[in-house]
This record gives structure tokens, sequence and C-alpha cells, in this order.
């Protein structure tokens, strides 16, 4: 239990068990005061060693489970990878050590993906994913029976729209995924259940878990721990005859030890991101909205220290996702030469819509901080007095998740709003520089 706890080595094992009689008949001999405190002597020693050469432990047992359930069945996984939670309370999966580029980080027999038998049985759309959506539920339903149970047990959820109360929804104030936060339901109503309205709760575990989790071939149990992240992607999913395979990517980057490992979802507005996996991703971060006065749909991409890309071509967004391994600098000067070839009036067009969707929102932004301080007293009092019901409780969450969500898009707009009037001065004081010269 102390080699487990302080990761110690499978070398480091064999050390520790050469203290010990190497049968039961000379137990008795071997156990004297000498041997006995030259035992404790080096397993404290190899215990402190390890615990000072690795980052520190997680307290995710389940992850210990998770990865001897997968080798028992073939698969394998780096012991350099583990479980942790950041600061923003987000689990996820980071290095232990450094891990070199190409490195395997985890191999999956196809025997436990849930989707696809293998390269020339993989998961289709429509049908095909109704069928890992009913598979799933009735793999659920079957609790420690199912040979799945280690991965389920697992499984941590989003709070995804989907499940929120009316009045939940009601504090995106009309702002997307209002009009289709239901949308996964409908589909699977429609093409999965027949017309049916009702979704018990293994059904409904399923559906969230394969719309936040699920990759191109379907359910990859531990490839779905990884986060996603456009600007920090350094690993990727690959396909052989044998399984599915995690390897790392980055140009000869080298993930560093305590650096966590991220994936790409592909590229996705903030709304959809939000939708279907619960979050808003940090950066390069997608908004888009549609000025109510012409019909006019923008677009624009936030990076870090306030840089925007206003009007993204498809070309530039396929840059974006292509690219690895660049540092938020790189990725930001990239965004500047973008937003810099937009003429004057794209820019004054845009700013104007971004002025008038500001205005149109019933609450200001500085409103909102106040709303959403309100509302995490009002839990925080609430849960220490033990007087919410789970379900109440997830509610009051999901209000604290909208409120949470309209702020960022305020913040982008207001953000994105401050950089076009400036780069439209620039241009205008470069302009004018020009006619008197």
């Amino acid at each position: 239990q102390a080699a487990k706890k302080h990761y110690i080595t499978e070398p480091l094992l064999m050390i520790m068990m050469s203290c010990l009689p190497s049968s039961r008949l000379n137990l008795y001999s071997a156990c004297n005061v000498t041997n006995m405190l030259a035992c404790v002597m080096v397993i404290c020693t190899l215990i402190g060693v390890a615990a000072s050469t690795s980052t520190s432990p997680s307290d995710d047992e389940g992850f210990a489970t998770l990865v001897a359930w997968m080798k028992l069945h073939g698969g394998r996984v780096d012991s350099r990878i583990d479980v942790a939670t950041n600061g923003n309370g987000i689990r996820g999966v980071v290095a232990l050590s450094a891990i070199e580029e190409g490195t395997e980080l985890l191999f999956c027999p196809w025997e436990l993906v849930i989707g696809s038998t293998g390269m020339q049985d993989q998961m289709q759309k429509g049908d095909g994913m109704c069928s890992v959506v009913k598979q799933m539920a009735q793999q659920i339903r079957l609790k420690s029976q199912s040979l799945w149970h280690p991965y389920f047990n697992h499984i941590e959820l989003p709070r995804l729209a989907a499940t929120w109360e009316p009045s939940a929804l009601a504090e995106l104030q009309g702002l997307p995924p209002t009009q289709d936060a239901d949308r996964h339901v409908r589909w699977f109503h429609q093409r999965c259940d027949n017309g049916g309205d009702i979704l018990d709760a293994a059904a409904m575990r399923s559906l969230v878990s394969f719309i936040s989790r699920a990759s191109e071939v379907g359910m990859v149990p531990i490839y779905d721990l990884l986060n996603h992240h456009n600007g920090k992607r350094n690993a990727k999913l690959t396909l052989t005859d044998e399984g599915v395979t995690l390897i790392t990517v980055g140009d000869g980057h080298i993930i560093q030890r305590g650096q966590e490992i991220y994936l790409s979802y592909g590229i996705k507005t903030a709304s959809t991101i939000y939708r279907d996996y619960g979050f808003v991703e940090e950066w390069p971060t997608c908004w888009n909205f549609k000025d109510a006065a012409s019909g006019d749909n923008f677009a624009f991409v936030v990076f870090p220290h306030g840089v925007v890309a206003i009007n993204p071509s498809a070309e530039y967004l396929k840059y974006i996702w292509q690219t690895t391994n660049l540092s938020p600098e790189e990725f930001e000067a990239g965004a500047m030469r973008h937003t810099e070839s937009l003429a004057v009036g794209d820019l004054e067009r845009f700013a104007q819509a971004v002025r008038d969707h500001l205005e149109d929102f019933p609450s200001t932004l500085g409103e909102d901080e106040l709303i959403l301080e309100g509302y995490r007293k009002v839990l925080l009092a609430e849960e220490q007095a033990a007087l919410l019901v789970s379900s109440d409780s997830s509610n009051v969450e999901d209000i604290i998740s909208a409120i949470s969500y309209r702020i960022e898009f305020k913040t982008a707009l207001t953000s994105s709003l401050i950089y076009a009037e400036s780069m439209m001065a620039s241009k205008i004081r470069q302009n004018v520089g020009s006619h008197e010269l």
C-alpha cells in the first residue's frame, strides 16, 4: 500500500522485497532485530526518494483501478501520466515526469471501445451513434456486472444545459445555446427512441457521457479524461488494427513534469463548447453573435492580453487548429496580423454591432457580477445549513453557471470592442500620416 501511495517503481519494489524472507520456512530466522531495522530503513529511504522525485500523487484511487482494468484486458498506460485536479477544480491528465514527442500514452484494444470493433467497423453517424448510447445505457444498468463498470464508475459528468431547469436557462438572457440547449435530447428521442419523450437515469447518463466524452470511434476509456485546448494541444488519437492509441505531438517539444496533456475537440464556437462540454475554452475562444439590426453574423477569437482576431476567415481558423506548440505570444502575433488586414469600414461595422448588442442585454456586466456574487453567497449559506437537497443545489449551481457564462460573453464583447476601436484609431493615424507625407 505504501508503494502504491508513493508511486514506488517496480525496480524499487524488487529491492524492498529482497529484505523479506525467501520462504515461509526461514521466516522466523529472518525476523531478528537487525533484519527488521534494516528493512524499515530501506523502505523509509525508498519511500522518501520516490516521494521527492515524482509529482504529488492524486487522490483519485479510481484512476489506478481504471488503469489496472485497462491492462487486465490487454491495454497499455504509460506510468508517467496521472489524473490531477487543477486550481480551477477541473480534473485532467498530467505528466509525472518528462515525456518525449511521439510517446504512446495509451493503447486501448478494440474490445474496450464502445462503438467500434475495429478499423473496418467504426462508429457511423446517425444510427451508429444511437447504438452507442443505447449500448452504454444497457451496460450502466448492469452496474458491477458490466465489463465497463470500472470505467463508468470513474466518469464525472458536466451539468450540461440540456439537463437544466427553465429558471437556469432564463439566466442565459437569450444567448446561445438557449434555443438549442436540448438539441441532443431531441435528437435521441427522434432518431433513437421512436419519438419517446422520457429518458431514465441510465439513458440520460449515457447520452450526456456520449455528448461530452465520445471520440470519432465512440467511447474510449482513459482517452476521454484529457481536456481540450486548441492553444496547448500536445496529444492526438490514432487508430491501428489492434486498437486505439494516444500519442504525444508537438514538433519536438517535450511535455514537462506537471504539465497537463491536452487534446483538441476541433474549432468550435464558445456556445457550442459550452452546450456540449459545459465549459468555456480558456483561449483561443471563438465567440459569435447576430446583429439584430442588420441580421449580419459576426465572429471573433479572443487571446490572452486582450488580443482579438475579428471576423476570422476559415483559413485562419484552420491555422489555429492545425498548429501545435506555439507560444501565446506567437498566436497573438498571428491574430494581430489578421485584424490589421481588415479595412477601417469593416472594423467600424463590427464595433457598432458590438455596442448595439451590449445595449440590448437586460443587465450590464457590472450588475451581472453583483448578481453572481449574491447567488454564490446563497448557495454557500444554504449548503452550510444543509437546507438544499441535491436537486435544489444542482439548479442553483446551473444558475451560477449560466450567469458566469453571460459574464464571460459580455467581457469578451467588451474586449473585442476595445481592440477594434484601438485598431481603427491606429489605422486612421497611419492614413493621416501617409497623406501628410
